[in-house]
């Protein structure tokens, strides 16, 4: 939980009569949980509640991008129903606003997607300059579209496509070494599957191909995988997963989880793209017989 993000390209202004926000973003919203977000000056406070401010966001629940606005909160405090309604008094869960506006320690902004779904974010206040996100509901996973509207998860299995998922929401809560391993996972079975592919054009048989390194069944695979991940760099990257991801630390599996990722999606997208140039090609065929 230690570390810092540099919100200072944010200028952190709300101008709602102009229609002007730079510090409820996307990116704020994407960004990790329990990480210090530095140069917030706190006068900012002053202006919350903040009233009809609109983003475009993704709706997990919905798998598409909707309007969501920020509702004005009244100063005494507010009730939230945990479910698609906006506000209700027969609600369970109360927060005093007012009071943890005094205290100084915590601050939330609250939302309403035209969908009908909610989004809900607490920050606490670290010091004059400096606040933390801690809680958010739709989690960051969830709200990442990228993440979560992936066109080449079809090509897993759903227990692997399950795994990437996860794999991207440890590496936004900074827990890499957790995200590097169910990385592993899916780029072991993507080479497992490249052998079964393939097995008539290789001299190996299926059980001394798993006991190879994974440097090694990337050889015997050269040829049948995309040539970019064989690129100056990744054989580091190869030879580091390969022995043994508990040998790393979070520092180092946080650098190697973008190469990794992206070999994974370079795979899968080549995958979906030779699987699209075979069906228009039949498809070419089926014509060309017609004529």
């Amino acid at each position: 939980m230690d570390g810092f993000i540099n919100f200072e390209k944010f200028r952190f202004d709300i101008d709602m009569d102009n229609g002007y926000n730079n510090f409820i973003t996307e990116e704020l919203i994407l960004s990790p949980l329990y990480k210090k977000i530095k140069d917030f000056p706190k006068s900012i406070l002053e202006m919350l509640p903040i009233e009809n401010l609109k983003l475009e966001l993704y709706c997990n629940k919905c798998r598409n991008k909707r309007i969501y606005t920020f509702a004005t909160i009244g100063l005494d405090y507010y009730t939230i129903e945990m479910g698609p309604s906006f506000v209700s008094n027969q609600s369970s869960v109360s927060i005093g606003y007012e009071k943890m506006m005094k205290e100084n320690q915590y601050f939330y902004c609250i939302a309403k997607a035209d969908c009908g779904h909610n989004l809900i974010i607490l920050f606490k206040i670290i010091d004059e300059n400096t606040i933390m996100k801690v809680g958010q509901s739709p989690s960051i996973y969830d709200m990442n579209e990228e993440i979560n509207n992936k066109t080449f998860l079809r090509e897993l299995e759903k227990e692997y496509a399950s795994y990437y998922k996860t794999a991207c929401s440890l590496n936004s809560f900074n827990s890499n070494i957790g995200a590097m391993t169910y990385l592993r996972r899916i780029f072991e079975k993507l080479l497992l599957d490249c052998f079964d592919e393939n097995s008539s054009e290789i001299t190996l048989s299926k059980e001394d191909f798993t006991k190879l390194k994974m440097s090694e069944k990337l050889d015997n695979l050269r040829k049948f995988l995309p040539q970019i991940i064989f690129e100056n760099g990744y054989n580091q990257v190869y030879s580091k997963v390969s022995d043994g991801i508990h040998n790393l630390s979070e520092e180092e599996c946080a650098h190697l989880f973008i190469p990794l990722r992206m070999a994974i999606e370079e795979i899968l997208i080549e995958k979906i793209e030779l699987k699209e140039k075979k069906s228009r090609q039949e498809k070419l065929g089926k014509e060309l017989q017609n004529i």
